[in-house]
């Protein structure tokens, strides 16, 4: 008799409710709140009040969260890279500096870039804010009248030209 340790294990079958049966229900758990979302807080006018009212701005993108996330990120990426050059200082001097260097200057670059663009969104929203709607927006749509046919030109009457009749 062998005595192999695979003859004793527990196998499981196959089930398809985890593969097959439960993706399908978080999709249509994930439609129907994107869609209640949509109806309760996006389409509506502003009339909430307290928590609702700030889940609405943020629902329909008034008010950014975006750049207190961008600048949490950056003090964490100039953490990183200065934990990293650290652990770098013991093996390579010289990387360790130019990582230090480098990583810093280009890391605070590129969200100043990213935070230059949110207040440039932030400041023309504001603009737009201050200038209000514009004419057309004020006016409601028209029905357009049906098209008029082109009529030709009216053609005044030509007065009678006097002849010249030579003498005989």
């Amino acid at each position: 008799m062998s005595s192999y340790p695979y003859l004793y294990t527990q196998t499981y079958s196959y089930t398809p409710f985890f593969s097959l049966v439960l993706p399908v229900l978080a999709l249509l758990v994930i439609v129907a709140g994107g869609l209640a979302l949509y109806f309760l807080f996006v389409r509506k006018p502003n009339i909430y009040k307290g928590s609702a009212a700030k889940l609405h701005d943020i629902f329909t993108f008034r008010t950014f969260f975006t750049e207190k996330l961008i600048r949490a990120l950056y003090c964490i990426v100039a953490v990183a890279i200065a934990v990293y050059s650290v652990m770098l200082l013991f093996s390579h001097f010289f990387a360790a500096l130019f990582v230090f260097v480098v990583g810093n200057l280009v890391a605070r670059i590129t969200f100043e870039y990213a935070l230059l663009l949110l207040v440039l969104c932030r400041n023309t929203q504001e603009i737009n804010r201050k200038l209000g709607p514009l004419p057309a927006e004020e006016a409601a749509p028209q029905e357009a009248a049906p098209p008029v046919p082109p009529q030709p030109p009216e053609q005044a009457p030509v007065p009678p030209q006097p002849q010249d009749n030579p003498p005989h």
